[in-house]
């Protein structure tokens, strides 16, 4: 169908213009009928010009939702693929984490455990195997050059001290934070 305001009408078919339709509309000595027609007519042509002005204006709202949409979109992607990775990660770390503790224990078990053969048998050797075989299977057996375990050992404990002291200075910060955060005053505060 054509569009009203695109098209001129006139009873006896010839063409007539909004111009020539608001004289008859307007025209207060005219047939009431035909003037009728004309406002009708032109109430008609203004709701279809704010039709079409709306129309336009909700493909352009549209089209900029689907812009955003596809952007939304986008990002979704790339945070529920990061999402993804951290889950990967944060299960990386819990299960390293795990590792290492039942590693420690097990060593703690070893060491208690060639105590109890110490005292056992009173053979300090007898113990030492048990600390000897642990360290040995995964390579850990200090150099044969190593002469003084005090010396040996102060010398590698150093760096192992200075990142536990970080670790302790960040998981305190950390509580510190959080505290602040929760609003959790200190004692004496």
């Amino acid at each position: 169908m054509t569009a009203l305001n695109k098209r001129s009408y006139r009873a006896d078919g010839g063409d007539i213009g909004i111009g020539r339709l608001k004289e008859i509309a307007d025209n207060a000595y005219g047939d009431e009928e035909k003037r009728w027609l004309a406002q009708r007519v032109l109430a008609l042509l203004d709701e279809n010009l704010q039709l079409q002005r709306d129309k336009d204006s909700l493909e352009a709202v549209t089209i900029a939702m689907r812009d955003d949409m596809r952007g939304a979109r986008e990002k979704l992607e790339v945070a529920a693929k990061r999402n993804a990775e951290l889950q990967s990660e944060n299960a990386y770390i819990r299960n390293r984490y795990k590792e290492l503790d039942l590693l420690i224990g097990k060593n703690i078990l070893v060491m208690q455990a060639a105590i109890i053969e110490w005292q056992a048998t009173g053979d300090a050797k007898n113990g030492l195997s048990w600390i000897y075989n642990t360290l040995f299977g995964p390579g850990e057996l200090p150099d044969e050059s190593e002469k003084d375990a005090q010396a040996y050992f102060d010398r590698k404990y150093a760096p192992i001290d200075e990142e536990l002291m970080a670790l302790h200075k960040w998981f305190w910060e950390q509580s510190e934070a959080e505290r602040a955060a929760a609003g959790i005053g200190v004692k004496g505060e």
